[in-house]
């Protein structure tokens, strides 16, 4: 592999440093690599990249930052055929797992094609109002729908391939991918997968029942989330945000199609440890 850019969270990596570290290390190996800057190559659709103004040659995105600089990245390049590596700047770090501490060693086993690539499944969202599609977007993490600034609990009304699962009395519902069932899912009390495997996970959030809990499906169900009444009459509009972010405002009667994505994100792999092994370390558990 020789064709890199770099994606940087610019609060991360204050003027470029450690990136143009990275581009050095590379370009002195025979490899090649660019910086996205932000004026260079974002406009009002990306948050990070613009797909169409990267380099037909590239086969690899490195982002520095957290786990949401990655998440926002492959999202904004899943038409592209590249596999990603993240080096943490942020906190847990589940996705970009590269420290900076082991950056040159990551970039010379990427150089010399000794690594292996996971692909992760993605889920797609569509945005359903009055039988019309009004947003779709698809998610390495999670889609959520939540009460928004609304203090008071909504109906959601749970379709699975047509049947109906049930009505949540809740603050929220999570959509969740395996890859995603480490963040919000988990905080919500939702169940842990290992991230290759195939399978949506549906975690209430907050709701008020003490039978209302995760439910774990497969990845080829259709499921669609009805919007329901609000408890609070002033609060009519309730939010979705996609891998915590684009946030979309929906109201009582739209609905909201998830399915597995037809695309995927492309990890690369360098940690040989498990993924119990990196969950028990990222835990804090001895």
């Amino acid at each position: 592999m020789k064709n890199f850019c770099i994606i940087t969270n610019n609060n991360k990596d204050k003027d470029y440093v450690l990136s143009k570290k990275i581009e050095g290390f590379i370009t002195e190996k025979g490899g090649t690599c660019f910086i996205s800057e932000n004026s260079d190559l974002t406009d009002e659709k990306y948050n990070y990249t613009n797909p169409d103004k990267m380099p037909e040659n590239l086969e690899c995105v490195i982002t520095i930052g957290g786990d949401g600089t990655l998440l926002q990245a492959a999202q904004d390049l899943m038409s592209k055929d590249i596999v990603f590596l993240g080096i943490n700047k942020g906190t847990l770090g589940f996705l970009a797992e590269v420290s900076v501490e082991d950056i040159e060693d990551a970039l010379y086993r990427l150089l010399m094609d000794d690594f292996k690539i996971e692909s992760r499944m993605m889920l797609k969202g569509t945005i359903i109002r009055n039988d019309k599609e009004i947003y779709s977007a698809s998610v390495l993490n999670d889609i959520v729908i939540h009460r928004g600034a609304d203090i008071r609990i909504s109906d959601f009304y749970v379709h699975v391939n047509n049947q109906l699962l049930g009505k949540f009395q809740a603050d929220g519902i999570i959509l969740s991918t395996p890859t995603g069932s480490t963040a919000y899912n988990l905080s919500a009390g939702g169940p842990i997968a290992r991230p290759n495997s195939n399978l949506i996970i549906l975690t209430p959030i907050c709701a008020h029942s003490i039978g209302q809990r995760s439910i774990v499906l497969s990845d080829e169900d259709k499921i669609e989330v009805t919007i329901g009444t609000c408890k609070n009459p002033k609060g009519e509009f309730r939010r979705i945000s996609f891998d915590g972010d684009n946030i979309v405002e929906v109201e009582s009667g739209d609905v909201i199609a998830i399915e597995k994505s037809q695309v995927s994100t492309k990890l690369v792999k360098l940690d040989d440890s498990s993924f119990l092994q990196t969950v028990k370390k990222k835990m804090g558990d001895k």
